[in-house]
C-alpha cells in the first residue's frame, strides 16, 4: 500500500538523506556557475599542462644524455678493437718485411 512514503511519512534518516542529497545537488549546480571556481580549475589544467610538459622535456633531455653516453662508449670500444686490430696488423707486416 505504502510504496513510496510521503513527505511527512520519512523517517529521520530518510529525510536527512534527501536534505544532503538536495545540498549536494545545489552546491554542485553552484559550482558549475561560479565564475571564480571555474577560472581557479581553469588555472589548475593550466598549470599541469605546464608541469608535464617540462617533465617530459627533462625526460627527453634525460634519454637523449643516454644515448650519446652509450654512443660514445660505443665509439670508444669499438676504436679500441680497430686500433688493436692495426697494430695485430703492423706487426705481421713487419714480421714479414723482417724475413725477406
Amino acid at each position: 500500500m505504502a510504496d513510496t512514503p510521503k513527505e511527512g511519512d520519512l523517517s529521520r534518516k530518510e529525510r536527512a538523506r534527501q536534505m544532503r542529497r538536495v545540498a549536494y545537488l545545489r552546491a554542485k549546480e553552484q559550482r558549475a556557475t561560479d565564475p571564480r571556481y571555474l577560472a581557479m580549475k581553469e588555472a589548475a589544467k593550466r598549470q599541469r599542462r605546464e608541469a608535464y610538459l617540462v617533465a617530459k622535456d627533462r625526460a627527453k633531455a634525460a634519454r637523449i644524455a643516454r644515448k650519446q653516453v652509450q654512443e660514445e662508449k660505443a665509439d670508444a670500444e669499438w676504436s679500441g678493437k680497430r686500433d688493436a686490430a692495426d697494430e695485430k696488423l703492423r706487426s705481421k707486416v713487419r714480421f714479414a718485411r723482417e724475413q725477406e
